[in-house]
């Protein structure tokens, strides 16, 4: 829930910040980065062990990979412009081409998840469009703050299909 929560505010603060290269606009973009690249990894990995422990679904494991490797290599990236704004003509096109890529990537995991036995108390199709739909407005790049809010619904919607599957395996109360 904390990425859905924090995902459009950090992403609106972000965008005041551009541009601004005191100190503390450079600290809080470093934070801000950290704090968005530390939830979306924490998020996707935890989604991974779900797949796996819950579900016995291993196929997503290559693509989850693929999307915190290129997170990871986006967040080094847009750090690296933070203290060396010289760089932004090399680094804007690397930028460009990694949230292409974590766009495709998106996509692909939710065309992966159709294959998932789980219905995910009928919330895999809706969740699975949403991650297509990040997919393709990420990759877009035109569409990068559409893709921010689909990605939101997703993450509350992943939310509740963690809480519903610990209420289902939590053992019943004793009396």
């Amino acid at each position: 829930m904390a990425s859905a929560v924090l995902t459009l505010p950090m992403f609106l603060y972000s965008l005041q910040l551009e541009g601004r290269h005191d100190e503390s606009a450079l600290t809080m973009q470093l934070l801000l980065q950290g704090i968005g690249t530390f939830i979306f990894v924490a998020l996707i990995a935890t989604l991974r062990g779900f797949l796996v422990r819950n579900c016995a679904f291993k196929k997503a494991g290559a693509i989850i990979l693929g999307l915190i490797i290129l997170n990871l290599l986006y967040a080094a990236a847009s750090s690296v412009l933070l203290f060396n704004p010289e760089a932004q003509e090399q680094l804007q096109p690397v930028l460009a081409a990694l949230v292409i890529l974590l766009g495709i990537a998106q996509a692909g995991l939710g065309m992966r998840l159709f294959a998932l036995d789980n219905d995910l108390g009928g919330m895999k199709r809706p969740y699975c469009w949403l991650n297509i739909a990040t997919g393709v407005c990420l990759a877009s790049l035109l569409l990068i703050p559409l893709g921010i809010i689909t990605s939101a619904v997703g993450d509350v919607m992943l939310a509740t299909i963690f809480l519903r599957e610990a209420r289902r395996l939590s053992p019943p109360p004793e009396h």
